[in-house]
């Protein structure tokens, strides 16, 4: 008589399934692993573009308004552009820009509620600075008024974007009012603030994970040299050049 086999597996059949079953299971981990690493990156990736185009967008608009004249034709107007206050190393990485600029908007974009003669929004002094805090937060503060002595502080170091571990300024000086930019000068050590044309700013962001091996790097950001932590966070400089209206040919 022939024995037939009993039903189900052998030892050795339940190891070699178990074996294949794990080897799959690390692959599908492995893959699962990449998959989520690399949508982390993207992420990211964008989160640090957006930041760099919040902060540009915004303080190009403010350098750029810094040269508008609502009556030009008044020789008593006070001249806006760079404020005393844009110092070089305000802090550890981090220069400070102050411009001002007459605009009949406060600092909350709202048209200014008092009136000129003619019955339109009167323009008053508005100056804004932008700095990093100790939180690695690029901050921005403004103040609105009809003239430098009634100044309101309107916005108090409202953070702009997060994850900035440098922000540099250099100024361009037009030493000959050819309308043309002769040098680049940290805050201060120009000759005189009224033949400052534009400027150049530098920003190295960071993001907010973790994404790669934790080393320290150097990164150059315009004439300074920036220093990263070791904490495997992404990283990108951002170079940018903004230009005050009238005073660029």
């Amino acid at each position: 008589m022939v024995k037939q086999r009993a039903n189900g597996m052998t030892l050795l059949e339940l190891m070699i399934a178990l074996g294949l079953a794990a080897m799959l299971s690390v692959g599908l981990v492995q893959i699962a692993s990449a998959a989520a690493s690399s949508t982390r990156l993207q992420r990211n990736q964008a989160q640090i573009q957006e930041n760099a185009r919040l902060a540009i967008t915004m303080i190009s608009r403010y350098v750029r308004e810094a040269g508008f004249n609502p009556r030009p034709w008044d020789v008593n107007l006070p001249e806006m552009g760079w404020d005393g206050g844009s110092i070089e190393s305000a802090s550890i990485n981090s220069d400070r820009l102050v411009v001002r600029s007459w605009s009949d908007r406060n600092c909350f974009d709202n048209r200014n509620p008092e009136t000129d003669p003619e019955g339109l929004p009167a323009f008053y002094i508005r100056v804004s600075s932008f700095e990093l805090n100790s939180s690695h937060g690029l901050t921005w503060e403004c103040r609105y008024g009809p003239s430098l002595t009634e100044l309101v502080n309107q916005v108090r170091r409202q953070g702009l974007v997060q994850n900035v571990d440098s922000f540099q300024a250099l100024f361009g000086e037009d030493t000959n009012q050819d309308h043309v930019v002769d040098r680049w000068v940290k805050a201060g050590h120009w000759n005189q603030a009224t033949g400052i044309s534009g400027v150049r700013l530098g920003l190295l962001l960071s993001s907010e994970d973790r994404v790669s091996e934790p080393v320290k790097y150097t990164f150059p950001v315009l004439d300074a040299t920036a220093r990263s932590r070791a904490d495997g966070k992404l990283r990108r400089v951002f170079e940018f050049a903004a230009a005050i209206r009238s005073k660029t040919g």
